[in-house]
């Protein structure tokens, strides 16, 4: 049995829109069209007034900077956590060593 879809009216940029999706997903999707249309008025904003495949070109690259700036921000992210976690196993296994060293002596 086929799930059957919904449809979502949005409006962008002063253009009504209707998207199908599937049940429970139009909170998201309306989330996702408020930050586009929030990005097309700050683009709005920068560039004044332009053609609509252009104002929709340039939003589309304005939204892949962030996406790229954020994934590049959790890359890094991950990178000094990962070395705080090699630190913290180098310490372990020198304590460890130590522990072994003062046990055989003892």
């Amino acid at each position: 049995m086929a799930t059957k879809s919904v449809k979502l009216g949005i409006t962008l940029y002063k253009r009504e829109y209707v998207i199908n999706c599937g049940p429970g997903e139009e909170g998201r999707l309306q989330q996702v069209a408020d930050m586009v249309q929030r990005e097309m008025e700050a683009v709005a904003g920068k560039v004044g007034n332009q053609t609509e495949p252009r104002h929709l070109m340039l939003t589309c690259l304005s939204l892949a900077d962030k996406l790229l700036e954020a994934r590049g921000k959790t890359m890094s992210d991950v990178m000094k956590q990962e070395d705080l976690y090699i630190a913290a196993v180098n310490h372990l296994k020198q304590r460890v060593t130590d522990l072994a060293s003062m046990v055989g002596r003892a």
